[in-house]
């Protein structure tokens, strides 16, 4: 691996940044504004450190990454040489069209070219971009320097060569990556986000409960559990000896009663954004979004080590 290029001097952009110097690479941060290159070197510097300073990287390896971190605003400089462009400029179409556009023009035959899009086709971003066999969907769970998971999708025209290639590169800067077979809207995680949200958000909206009860109902239950598996292995843990078919031959019949009571809006009523501030406003009893920000990050770094530990020879 040579240098990455981070395109896309935002929040998102400066906790890859962050990701790529705490393993040592070379990145080079690009984006036309240079106050907001520099600012985003600054942040990305303090998450790496961050990571260093919760056991999640080696200070020595974090340190050299971050002295060779370079803000810049010529795209000739950015990406001659670079083997893997993350791109994470504004979720608009033809703005991302336009990044790979520039960067397919200087980057090696053989980079790799990836979009932190959460929700725009590949597909479509690739088209008429010189290379489209090494171009993908790379998205992230904000923020990515903390939490694992990176979705890869395929678009129509790409390699499946450039898949596992963009699989081993992050498995290599401690990523998770799932392949998302085909191109669909909001890849994997984000529609099962929607999906759980919208019924968090009825639940307060019919007066079930309040925001922060329902944060911690799921925080304090399923959220614990999905941070160890996945729904399918706990429900089929769920079954006993059956197994998952134990589990759906006792309680399919509860389930498909939740099922047909759940909303099943596609816009948002009008009344959401109102009825979940003043919930928030009491949730967040007076902490600022930074030390909220803080809060998490820390919680995530703590189960991150956890998670990490060996497993003894009982498991």
């Amino acid at each position: 691996m040579s240098a990455v290029a981070v395109v896309g001097a935002g929040l998102q952009g400066a906790s890859w940044a962050a990701l790529f110097a705490a393993h040592g690479l070379e990145v080079r941060l690009y984006d036309r504004d240079e106050a907001a290159t520099r600012a985003a070197q600054v942040r990305a510097g303090e998450m790496a450190r961050f990571l260093v300073d919760q056991g999640l990287a080696v200070a020595s390896v974090a340190e050299a990454g971050l002295a060779r971190m370079r803000p810049l605003t010529d795209p000739t400089e950015t990406f001659a040489g670079v083997s893997h462009v993350q791109e994470c400029v504004t979720e608009d179409l033809a703005v991302k069209r336009a990044v790979f556009r520039l960067a397919a023009e200087h980057v090696p035959a053989d980079a790799l070219l990836a979009t932190s899009s959460s929700g725009l086709s590949i597909s479509q971003i690739q088209e008429g971009v010189l290379g489209p066999e090494r171009c993908l969907a790379a998205h992230p769970y904000n923020p990515p320097h903390l939490v694992p998971l990176v979705e890869l999708a395929p678009g129509a025209l790409t390699a499946l060569e450039a898949i596992e290639r963009a699989r081993a590169f992050y498995r290599s800067v401690g990523k998770t990556p799932v392949v998302v077979h085909r191109d669909v809207p909001g890849y994997i995680g984000n529609r099962l986000s929607a999906a759980l949200w919208r019924e968090a958000v009825e639940l307060v909206r019919s007066g079930v409960a309040s925001v922060e009860e329902v944060d911690s109902a799921l925080c304090n239950g399923p959220g614990m559990r999905w941070a160890v598996m996945g729904p399918h292995l706990l429900y089929h843990l769920g079954g006993g000896a059956g197994g998952i078919r134990g589990h759906l031959d006792h309680l399919a019949g509860v389930k498909e009663g939740m099922l047909r009571d759940l909303a099943t809006w596609t816009t948002f009523p009008d009344d959401t954004a109102d009825v979940l501030e003043a919930g928030l406003a009491e949730e967040m009893a007076g902490r600022s979004m930074a030390e909220l920000a803080r809060e998490r990050d820390e919680s995530l770094a703590a189960i991150l080590r956890v998670r990490s530990m060996p497993r003894d020879s009982a498991g």
